[in-house]
């Protein structure tokens, strides 16, 4: 009976948020947007498992980190007028390392340096060319395994 209610339960919310949540591709509506429209960032790996709420880090092992920007409603923006340019900043600052890919603007390799057992953040700059405007979101939870 508790599962049948708690699968009913995450099904509303689910229907509620506007559908599904694995992967967090683009559904309908997804599409390009302004700089000004992005009020949020989600963080994936590469096989569209979402690193939001959790980025597990594996000594020496590195991670690629997709970010997918999100306009107020819900709407995820595939691209923004005149592009943008990403930076990744960790606290404390020897927690990891990451470096662009090459062809994947809002993608980066991240790499740990600390000690297993170490935490911090993650926070994501986004600077957008077409309006010399930028934005960061802040306090991803990072840990080393």
């Amino acid at each position: 009976m508790r599962t049948t209610l708690l699968l009913g339960v995450l099904g509303a919310a689910l229907a509620a948020c506007g559908g599904g949540v694995v992967g967090g591709g683009a559904g309908p509506g997804a599409g390009p947007g302004e700089p000004h429209d992005v009020a949020s960032v989600r963080l994936f790996d590469s096989t569209g498992g979402e690193l939001t709420f959790h980025i597990p880090l594996f000594d020496s092992v590195p991670l690629r980190v997709v970010v997918r920007m999100y306009a107020a409603n819900g709407r995820h923006l595939t691209s923004v007028t005149g592009g943008q340019d990403m930076q990744f900043t960790f606290t404390p600052t020897g927690l990891a390392s990451s470096t662009p890919v090459t062809g994947q603007p809002l993608a980066r390799d991240i790499l740990s340096v600390a000690a297993p057992g170490t935490g911090g953040t993650l926070d994501v700059t986004l600077s957008f060319p077409a309006d010399t405007s930028t934005k960061t979101f802040r306090g991803f939870e990072v840990l080393v395994h």
